[in-house]
């Protein structure tokens, strides 16, 4: 004999609505609130619209909160998703359901770690939250709702992935262009546009105009030139922070260029904010040219990305200014270091310039370039650890002393290495190793061919181009041409080989040479 479906009874005991009985059975969702589509709608201002849901299970009844205003408590504890037992008391605003029980099975002998979520109290008053979730697999969730609250769901699973997708790309972007990119990319993707674009608040106090910084067509083969953008529904959103749609371009009235947007078959356009906590920086645009509509949910995940993309854009512009400043103090210090030699004014600069262009002929990408920079203009900070006198000698100097200039690479590294950063880390190898030979017949530590690092193969090169042709008051400066023959002279011996294949190839194309004042 088959058993009968559990039906599971509830009674209302407070409110308005005193006195009313739910029954819900196994496979069917109640919905409460004070809206009269839900099942049990409530007369009780203190409840949401949709506040929450009875779900019925073969062995259980789940109550589950919609994320209402004022929460739904069972037992006068606040819950998420909760099993209720016979006797239950869930709390809706101001109305109470009282658990009856299960009827035509027996509630009780249930495993209680069977559920997939259970709430209970600790000693303290305060609520446990237990969980046994299969993370990869949501259909726990979607299989409590019915099909209109699954299609809610979805929506709201593809609204959070978005999100949490631009957020993770954003994060990856080591440039503007890059986070450009990513942004109008996710906005085209998540509201079905065919046009977007970002338009950015000059940081010119004096001249604060908007100026299109990007724009992207879902058609790579359609061309963005001459889009049409409403001047009065940019500077609005940016006056007010607030995002705005419209379904009829043509006919909405801030759209002024009624001919434009005929001529450009704009059909739905939506803008909203790129903001910080503090300001608006900018705004982020999207346009329909076919019949597709944007809808008040599509402005919200505009909305959303427009949050994140300010705050990504506000971080790179502060990471921009922070690379100019540090790149500033670096050539202060390096200034620095080459007005304590009388002999080697702006030489730093002239190291670094003739580094990079070694690195880009090497084929080394830009990071290691900007290494290689910094690395140049820092190449001889140990010389602050040598005495002026030995620095500035016009003569020959003595063993002792040739010594002294030896220890200049280690007293950098030892400076420089008093500096937590990753960046200036990367920039000792070159520091310490600019002057050692491929032989191994160079100093500080005479390690020889690849146990040499790149960056200090790289600036040795360099270091050797600018101090032979530069003039010196005990002789004159050698010509490119006669320094260029030195180098390779003396590839395998003193440099690597690879290195001085990239000074005659730049040589040969008249790129090696700087100009008089480096930039």
């Amino acid at each position: 004999m088959l058993a009968s479906p559990m039906l599971f009874s509830f009674v209302i005991r407070t409110g308005a609505d005193a006195g009313k009985s739910v029954v819900v059975a196994p496979g069917q969702t109640v919905t409460i609130g004070r809206l009269t589509t839900c099942d049990v709608p409530l007369d009780d201002e203190a409840a949401s619209r949709r506040h929450c849901a009875l779900h019925g299970r073969e062995d259980a009844c789940v109550v589950a909160d919609l994320q209402s205003a004022n929460g739904t408590f069972v037992n006068d504890q606040r819950v998420s998703t909760v099993e209720v037992q016979p006797g239950d008391r869930i709390r809706i605003g101001g109305t109470v359901f009282e658990c009856l029980g299960a009827g035509g099975g027996a509630a009780a002998g249930r495993d209680p770690m069977s559920t997939m979520l259970s709430v209970v109290g600790d000693d303290h008053g305060q609520t446990i939250v237990r969980r046994a979730l299969d993370p990869a697999r949501p259909e726990f969730l979607t299989a409590m709702f019915s099909r209109q609250d699954r299609a809610a769901l979805e929506d709201a699973q593809r609204y959070l992935a978005t999100v949490h997708r631009v957020s993770e790309e954003l994060a990856r972007a080591s440039t503007l262009e890059g986070l450009y990119d990513v942004v109008l990319g996710a906005v085209i993707e998540a509201s079905g546009g065919d046009r977007a674009a970002i338009l950015l608040k000059g940081t010119d106090p004096e001249a604060p105009a908007v100026a299109v910084a990007a724009v992207r067509a879902r058609d790579q083969q359609s061309s963005t030139a001459g889009m049409v953008l409403s001047r009065t529904v940019i500077n609005d959103v940016i006056e007010r922070g607030m995002s705005a749609f419209t379904n009829d371009a043509l006919a909405d009235a801030r759209y002024g260029a009624g001919e434009s947007i005929v001529r450009q078959r704009i059909r739905s356009v939506m803008c909203a904010p790129m903001r910080t906590t503090e300001r608006v920086l900018g705004v982020l645009y999207v346009d329909s040219q076919s019949a597709h509509e944007f809808s008040e949910a599509d402005l919200e995940l505009l909305a959303a990305i427009g949050n994140q993309a300010g705050v990504a854009v506000h971080r790179a512009r502060l990471m921009d200014e922070m690379e100019r400043l540090f790149l500033d103090v670096m050539k202060a210090i390096a200034a620095t270091i080459d007005a304590k030699d009388g002999y080697t004014h702006r030489h730093s600069e002239r190291v670094a310039a003739f580094g990079v262009r070694l690195a880009r002929e090497l084929g080394c990408d830009t990071e290691f370039r900007t290494i290689v920079e910094l690395s140049g203009l820092l190449h001889d900070v140990g010389k602050i650890g040598v005495p002026d006198a030995i620095l500035n000698k016009p003569g020959r100097l003595t063993d002792e002393e040739f010594k002294e200039i030896q220890r200049h690479p280690l007293h950098g590294v030892r400076i420089l290495g008093h500096i937590q950063s990753a960046r200036i880390t990367a920039l000792l190898p070159g520091v310490k190793c600019h002057h050692e030979r491929w032989d191994g017949a160079g100093y500080p530590e005479g390690i020889a061919g690849d146990a040499i690092p790149l960056l200090g193969r790289v600036l040795g090169v360099a270091d050797f181009i600018d101090a032979l042709t530069s003039e010196r008051a005990y002789r004159s400066g050698l010509s490119l041409d006669e320094v260029v023959g030195m180098i390779q002279e003396q590839s395998g011996r003193a440099f690597d080989p690879a290195v001085v294949a990239a000074a005659v190839a730049l040589h040969a194309r008249g790129e090696l040479a700087l100009p008089i004042e480096p930039v």
